[in-house]
């Protein structure tokens, strides 16, 4: 029987990333697969989690926020998006030259529906309470950092430390 041929790189963190990568690649294409019977990428599921999250209305750059997206890759998938018929834009009320994003009907029931998660449950199950806990302060740490580090004064208000 052939063995495995092991690989080594130098630099640790370069390392850790590539793993973070991996594995956040594996996570999505798992979520992917799930959300393929409503017709949705877990991108849009996303963007669905945000305007539920902002209690039903979000303006298109609080998703980007929310998403660690630029502005004009959310407003192009806000567009297909709209298209679908899984959201609308209305007129913001308070700001006159913006926009509120809002569900449609299908996008909310599509939205409902993808709250089971069962892949990302699935995937999260290998780890104790402690380790996920443990896991997402790490995440954080490494989000806010980057994001600082990029010079992004706001950064996402979720997940937080405490939540």
């Amino acid at each position: 029987m052939a063995s495995k041929k092991t690989y080594r790189c130098d630099d640790p963190n370069h390392s850790v990333w590539f793993l973070l990568e991996q594995t956040r690649n594996a996570i999505f294409k798992a979520r992917a697969v799930e959300l393929e019977q409503y017709g949705i990428s877990p991108v849009q599921a996303g963007v669905m989690f945000v305007i539920h999250m902002l209690g039903g209305k979000s303006r298109p750059a609080e998703i980007a926020r929310w998403l660690v997206r630029e502005p004009h890759s959310i407003s192009g998938l806000l567009t297909r998006m709209e298209r679908d018929g899984l959201l609308q834009r209305e007129p913001d009320p308070v700001r006159k030259n913006a926009v509120s994003i809002v569900l449609t009907a299908e996008g909310q029931d599509i939205c409902n529906k993808t709250f089971r998660r069962e892949s990302v449950k699935q995937v999260f199950s290998g780890l104790s309470d402690e380790e996920r806990e443990e896991l997402q302060g790490s995440l954080i740490k490494l989000r806010d950092r980057a994001l600082k580090d990029r010079g992004v004064r706001n950064t996402p208000p979720f997940p937080t430390a405490d939540s």
